[in-house]
């Protein structure tokens, strides 16, 4: 099975495990990147990027070819099933449905349903939410498998 990892676990890691008190951490993450075990997309790349921190530079470091993953048709066709699924839940506020065509997140859901992927993310679902559309419930309704880190590196069989 292949992961397909969210900015936030990213980003949460480097706030909640920083590397000079994780390294073990962040090479066991090095080594599942280079081993092509796990992937992020393109638009996540770009999120990183904007941070212009410690944690841009340790994924410009460590990131291989093929760890990004370009958008190309089979994932545009995915991306407008999601946002299509969005439009038509009556319960998301127009910002909601803006910032989730936007940002990387509805990528990330078209990428995993292209690819048969699963998403790996912090988020959690929330069917009720106005103000935000929700990974896991995007997941859930193009039948996209999604998990949070721990759970993902359990799978992969990764002890810290």
């Amino acid at each position: 099975m292949k992961y397909l990892f969210d900015t936030n676990i990213f980003i949460t890691s480097k706030n909640q495990l920083p590397a000079d008190i994780w390294p073990t951490f962040w090479e066991r993450m090095a080594e599942l990147i280079r081993d092509g075990r796990i992937y992020s997309s393109i638009k996540v790349k770009e999120e990183i990027e904007r941070g212009e921190d410690e944690l841009t530079a340790w994924m410009k470091e460590h990131s291989v070819e093929g760890f990004y993953i370009p958008l190309d048709g089979d994932i545009m066709k995915q991306y407008a099933a999601t946002q299509n699924w969005a439009n038509r839940c009556k319960n998301f506020k127009p910002e909601a449905l803006h910032t989730y065509a936007d940002v990387a997140d509805a990528y990330l859901v078209a990428t995993a349903s292209a690819q048969n992927m699963v998403l790996v993310t912090y988020e959690k679902s929330d069917p009720t939410c106005r103000k935000r559309v929700m990974i896991p419930d995007a997941c859930r309704a193009l039948g996209v498998r999604y998990c949070d880190l721990n759970a993902a590196l359990r799978e992969l069989g990764v002890t810290i």
